[in-house]
Parts: structure tokens; sequence; C-alpha cells
């Protein structure tokens, strides 16, 4: 068994607004995995049905091998959950919550607790709602990762921290969660915070799956490429497979590369021409081509 999640053929409604439509996707273990779509894709939608707080109209789900909907118990033993909205209880003191969501685990870790309130200096005695925002998603990290799940879940988990708590959060999913070959699964629209610890990612829009590949790849072969040429190019050059559209810039061509990038220069490069460049694409840039959409940080 390879896979970390599986969804396969999910749709969800609510009402006449479908959330998610028809939405199948892996992900392998050992992988952080980078969960992205613009608001309202049916990114959280999607990770509650995998948590099992919400059931899908269709299809089916698995995480570690077991079914979402048969085998929650034993799924909840070998995860870790960090939802977008907090959940915690409020009342509780931090050293309560802590006692308190000792008692559902049995692998819960003491020592890694007093290591990760060290780092993060939360003040035990305090009562929880009286945290701050950056504090409150540490203590929900804290408590996700205390049980040494074999998958963690992520639904924003650094959304509304200041850049210090963000790198705090960052450092330790990737030094400390990474490290140990076990999977993160996060959704996020800080596109800086993917392209800095992410190994994949899948990009969904209005609930379909548009696209999943390794960052590196992504980053590898989709390109931009301007090309003057002497004489207008053979028609065949403009139908090659990976080119995904192309534009006309005065009197240069922008050919917006998808894949095959080696084939497709060594095409281009035969054509007599006065200048070829390669434009790198960051992560932003593809992803907002992709999904469409333009108010995303990096």
């Amino acid at each position: 068994m390879t896979s970390a999640i599986k969804m396969k053929n999910i749709s969800k409604s609510y009402g006449t607004i479908k959330a998610l439509d028809n939405l199948s996707l892996e992900v392998e273990k050992g992988n952080i995995f980078g969960f992205l779509g613009p608001n309202g894709a049916g990114k959280t939608t999607a990770i509650k049905i995998l948590m099992n707080l919400i059931k899908p109209d269709q299809g089916q789900g698995e995480i570690l091998g077991y079914d979402i909907n048969e085998n929650s118990v034993s799924i909840n033993q070998k995860i870790g959950y960090v939802p977008e909205a907090d959940q915690l209880y409020d009342y509780m003191k931090v050293k309560e919550i802590i006692k308190f969501n000792q008692e559902f685990y049995n692998n819960w870790d003491n020592s890694l607790v007093n290591k990760y309130n060290d780092f993060f200096k939360l003040p035990l005695d305090k009562k929880i709602k009286d945290l701050s925002m950056g504090m409150k998603k540490q203590l929900s990290l804290v408590l996700a990762m205390a049980s040494q799940p074999e998958l963690l879940i992520l639904d924003e988990p650094t959304s509304g921290l200041d850049p210090i708590n963000r790198q705090e959060i960052l450092r330790i999913i990737l030094e400390e969660i990474a490290v140990e070959s076990k999977t993160v699964f996060f959704s996020t629209h800080l596109l800086g915070d993917v392209e800095r610890i992410a190994d994949s990612v899948a990009i969904i829009k209005n609930g379909k799956l548009i696209e999943k590949r390794m960052v590196d790849d992504l980053k590898s072969n989709v390109k931009k490429i301007r090309v003057v040429f002497q004489k207008e190019p053979d028609k065949e050059i403009f139908s090659l497979q990976g080119i995904k559209d192309y534009s006309r810039d005065g009197k240069a061509y922008i050919f917006s590369v998808n894949k095959n990038l080696t084939e497709i220069l060594n095409k281009l490069k035969e054509q007599p021409h006065f200048v070829l460049e390669v434009i790198d694409q960051n992560l932003e840039e593809i992803f907002i081509e992709k999904a469409g959409e333009n108010n995303y940080e990096i």
C-alpha cells in the first residue's frame, strides 16, 4: 500500500451549489502534498469528507487503506488534523486540553508535547479563549502531532499568521514531519508556503481536479517561450504537443508550454529566428494561469 489518501469520484452539493464534482485524487505516502484552489473550489469540503465530518453524495474515499466511512475510529488513531477554523474548547486551559486529547490516542507522546510547547512557548496555565490566533494554531498543531500520526491533514495551517509564526510552523512541518517520511496533506492559498515545502500539488477548480504534478516537474516544464521568427514558422509548430496556447506581442510569439519543454524548444530552434528565450514562471504564475485567479500570495 503506497497511497496515503484516495478519493474516487466524490461529489458533494449544497442545494444547487456543487462543491465537489466527481473528484478523484491519490496522494502517495511520504509526500508533502499541497492542495490548491481558488476560494470556493471545494478544498475544505474535500478535507471534511476525508475526516468523515460530512458525507459525500457519491463516491468513495480511503485513508491509509481504510474506508473513510467504515473505519473512522482506526483512521483517527493514525492521523493528525488541524482544521481551518478554530475548534478548540475555549473554556479549557492549554494543559487541560492536552490532557483531554491524550485520552483518545494509543500512541500519544508527552515528550513531543513538551518539545513543541517549549519551542512555541505556549502558556500552559492560560485559557484557550485568551490565546492569540497564532498560539491557537500552534496548539492545534501540537495536539495533531502528539499522537505520532502517519498522516497529517492541515486545512489552511498558516492562514492569518504573521511571518514569524508562519515560518515556525513550516519549519516544524518540514523538519519534524517530513524527515520521518510521514505524509502531509495541506490546503492553502499562500503559494509561497507550497513552493517552499511541497513535493507535489493538486489544483482544483469548481470542485474538479485540473492538475496534479510534482512541484519540480511543474516548475521545470511549465514555461513561457518568446520567439521572434525571421519568417512565419511552419504551421505544425503551433500544434506541438505541450503547447497550451500562444499569442502575439509585436513581432514576437509567446508560447505557453505545459509539458514536453525540451522537445518544443528543439522544434522551435529549427525555425529561423532572431530571438528565442525561455521565461521561467513561479508557482503563483502557474497557478493563476491554471486556476484563473489573481489574488493569491507568494
